[in-house]
């Protein structure tokens, strides 16, 4: 007896922010009257707590994702559990310039908010169970494709085969599409490491975010409660490896000596996490009947907190050039979706990067410069302007 292969119009392997947001987005369409069937792969449940997609990390959404995220319907389950950011302080540790944005220029509500990873994944999966048109395998992944004209065929770890006409890779950096195409990849090591962690202090937070340069790396605190912040330490390998080994009053005292009293005396911190960080982008996102999204794509230093942000982008002009196409696989609108993202994601990479790299020279002449910078952008309307319309997402 022969068991038919399960065809879909779409399969998504990786299930995380990108992925199950996505899967989401498309299910909403309904091309020639028919919805796309699609099939999302994860290879661990969204409620374990180890899950790599929704643990202990937040993530700052701008404007513009706000906006797209409303327009799925996702917004009004994430909305009660976000953080507004009303208010930003950027500062460089030792020197007078600074850069302070607040939401009431702009005419804005807020110039972004802070979602834990942990409860959007949970309100996100509650999310997808809506869509009869949405197929959820889990625990599952994909272990090798082949490339039809008209469809990729797949090879789960279940054993499971199926097809899509559409194959989409948002499986995070080690993404197999990407190996198994053997699709160029260019990359930098920033020689940081990330520490992650939540911060109580003594005064209220006031939807207030801070951004901190040091001589290692940029030092974030973002709003996740009344007197709460998530924390983002960017550091040398070598003291990222310390900082972890510190004990809860060692590592409050050093994160205190490094940011000031600004935010207030530091009393309590949470568990620590520690990542690497490095660029790694694609030249080209797409290929036969495949396309990569989020950190499959482009994996970016998160000195600007974009790299969700970016992914939605992607996630809304891949929904929008599939709007009226039967066949999601084809080749000119796979060419049509890579030509409306090319400019903003090299922009993207090309900012998250700078700022990185410029921000961690201890280099005298590049210390002025940066200090010259940031008073002129903080007394210029217009530097101003372009710096929050860049992290915003959209046009003010």
């Amino acid at each position: 007896m022969t068991i038919q292969m399960a065809e879909y119009d779409v399969v998504i392997a990786g299930g995380g922010m990108t992925g199950a947001t996505l899967a989401i987005a498309l299910a909403q369409l309904k091309p020639g009257g028919i919805p796309y069937r699609i099939a999302l792969l994860e290879a661990k449940q969204p409620q374990i707590q180890a899950h790599p997609g929704f643990d202990g990390r937040a993530i700052a959404l701008s404007a513009g994702s706000v906006s797209a995220l409303q327009q799925l319907g996702l917004w009004p389950d994430w909305q009660p559990v976000a953080h507004a950011i009303r208010h930003i302080h950027v500062s460089e540790k030792g020197h007078a310039g600074r850069v302070t944005l607040d939401a009431g220029e702009f005419e804005l509500p807020a110039l972004g908010y802070v979602l834990g990873l942990s409860v959007a994944g949970q309100h996100l999966y509650q999310r997808l169970k809506r869509f009869s048109n949405i197929t959820h395998y889990c625990p599952a992944s994909l272990v090798s494709f082949v490339q039809k004209p008209d469809a990729v065929m797949l090879n789960l770890s279940s054993g499971e085969q199926i097809s899509a006409r559409l194959l989409v890779g948002a499986e995070g950096a080690q993404s197999v599409i990407q190996q198994q195409l053997n699709l160029p990849i260019r990359q930098h090591d920033f020689a940081q490491n990330a520490v992650i962690t939540t911060l109580e202090v003594d005064q209220p937070v006031q939807y207030r975010a801070w951004e901190r340069f040091t001589g290692e790396g940029p030092l974030a605190l973002l709003p996740l409660g009344e007197r709460t912040y998530s924390v983002v330490w960017c550091r040398s390998p070598d003291l990222a490896a310390e900082t972890m080994q510190l004990s809860a009053s060692a590592f409050i005292r050093q994160l205190q000596q490094t940011f000031g009293f600004r935010a207030g005396c530091f009393l309590n911190t949470g568990e620590r996490a520690m990542y690497p960080l490095s660029l790694r982008y694609l030249a080209q996102a797409t290929h036969h009947r495949t396309v990569l999204l989020g950190n499959a794509a482009h994996q970016l230093h998160p000195v600007a907190g974009q790299g969700f942000n970016l992914a939605m982008r992607d996630i809304m002009v891949l929904q929008q050039v599939l709007q009226e196409t039967a066949d999601p696989g084809e080749y000119s609108v796979l060419l049509n979706y890579r030509q409306q993202r090319e400019a903003d994601q090299q922009r993207t990479i090309w900012l998250t990067s700078s700022l990185a790299s410029l921000f961690s020279e201890p280099a005298f002449p590049l210390v002025i410069t940066r200090q010259l910078g940031l008073m002129l952008m903080n007394h210029i309307p217009c530097l101003k302007e372009g710096l929050v319309q860049q992290a915003l997402g959209h046009r003010l």
